[in-house]
């Protein structure tokens, strides 16, 4: 309707003032608008200083001169504790161990909020609130973070390292602590936010980790820390009863996370596939449909929870590389009957264990490839599939919540029943 109304204009201004009259004119007006934008606040082709954070808090985190100390501990049973996110991702990780984690303290009677940081993209606190109750499965109080000085908080969990900006500069007797998922100064190349990232392990606050080996990293900066083990949702990745497996292998697809090694899968798995032309190879975490990928696949990108169980279900093996801390997948994969094939490294090792029931080997293509012939060439994979998924029975997150829940409370409280 706007497009027709405006051709009309045109059509009738013509038919008054002449065809090359009123092109002249037409053209002076958008030439005038383009010089006005260009002179605006928002000047075109200026470059923001990119930072992953606000600007602000990070020149007034004055770490150094003025460092942070924990206040006294609390005689409390019950805690006011808040967590301060970037705008909700649907299809983040890392974002659905937090709410795992935050729900977990919420049955056991904390109160929990979350803190919405918008120094990357704006997200209204009740639209975080929707997106976590429909996607991550918990219903927690949001607020933007400009309140959170405003609210009476026993402990404040400063999450990814944009956010431990925010949280050292508030003005709050919270104990400040840090949920530690990755050592994130390896998701950059080395520069600024590689070291701004670094700089948030000396910034004093107590860090809880997802695994021992980011506890030992993390304390090379001077950081106290304490550490998780890794679960599985047996609810979802459990045996189905099933007595044979396809032909078929499956793979941790994410090319926009450097650190799963997308390249380095892919020629892995064209080297298995001339071994094993015949085996299905399925790739998930990502749609991968506009990569040139030199062998037959599945392609079936992001799939639910329940999706991923029926994957490994039907696979013998699957291929999940890391290259930071290490994925949940494996012991996910092991509590389905799936045997992981992974890069070695003290990063995996660490943190999934000295498991005979994994493949570690060389982070090589060929070396991996050997690794998936290894499992599928095995005359008894079906009876080695059954056994690993009952081997796992006992992988649930519920033992890492508990020490989660006694962390904080032995950190923060003198409740010496809630103590180690």
């Amino acid at each position: 309707m706007i497009v027709t109304n405006l051709v009309a204009s045109f059509v009738a201004y013509a038919r008054d003032k002449g065809i090359v009259y009123t092109l002249k004119r037409s053209m002076k007006v958008c030439m005038r608008r383009i010089r006005k934008r260009l002179v605006s606040k928002d000047v075109v082709g200026k470059r923001p200083i990119d930072v992953m954070t606000s600007v602000e808090d990070v020149v007034k985190a004055d770490f150094v001169a003025e460092p942070y100390v924990a206040p006294k501990k609390v005689d409390k049973a019950k805690l006011n504790i808040g967590w301060v996110l970037s705008p909700i991702s649907i299809g983040s990780g890392g974002q659905h161990t937090i709410a795992r984690f935050a729900k977990s303290l919420q049955e056991r009677g904390h109160n929990v909020t979350f803190f919405i940081y918008e120094s990357i993209s704006q997200q209204p606190a009740d639209y975080s609130h929707q997106l976590l109750k429909e996607h991550f499965d918990i219903d927690v109080r949001c607020l933007p973070m400009s309140q959170a000085e405003k609210e009476d908080i026993d402990v404040l969990f400063a999450t990814g390292w944009e956010t431990a900006y925010p949280v050292f500069n508030m003005k709050n007797p919270a104990h400040k602590m840090y949920f530690v998922q990755d050592f994130e100064p390896l998701f950059y190349g080395m520069g600024s936010k590689a070291v701004l990232a670094e700089n948030t392990y000396r910034f004093g606050f107590y860090g809880i980790t997802a695994g021992r080996w980011l506890t030992k990293k993390v304390g090379g900066y001077g950081m106290k820390a304490d550490f998780f083990d890794f679960g599985a949702d047996l609810d979802i990745y459990r045996p189905t009863g099933k007595t044979s497996k396809k032909k078929q292998i499956c793979f941790y697809a994410r090319p926009v996370t450097e650190r799963r090694a997308f390249e380095i899968g892919v020629l892995t798995l064209a080297k298995f596939h001339q071994i094993h032309p015949d085996y299905n190879i399925v790739f998930f975490g990502w749609d991968v449909s506009d990569y040139d990928i030199p062998f037959p696949y599945e392609n079936r990108g992001i799939v639910s929870p329940v999706e991923l169980s029926s994957i490994y279900h039907d696979s013998q093996a699957c291929l999940v590389l890391s290259l930071t801390n290490a994925s949940l997948l494996p012991l996910e994969l092991l509590a389905a009957g799936c045997v992981p094939v992974m890069n070695d490294g003290e990063n995996n090792r660490l943190v999934i264990g000295e498991n005979s029931d994994i493949v570690y080997t060389l982070d090589s293509p060929i070396e991996l490839a050997k690794g998936l012939d290894e499992v599928v060439s095995d005359p008894d994979i079906e009876a080695r599939c059954q056994r690993i998924s009952k081997s796992a029975e006992s992988s649930s997150w519920d033992a890492s919540y508990e020490k989660f829940a006694k962390i904080i409370m032995r950190e923060v409280t003198t409740a010496s029943h809630e103590r180690d």
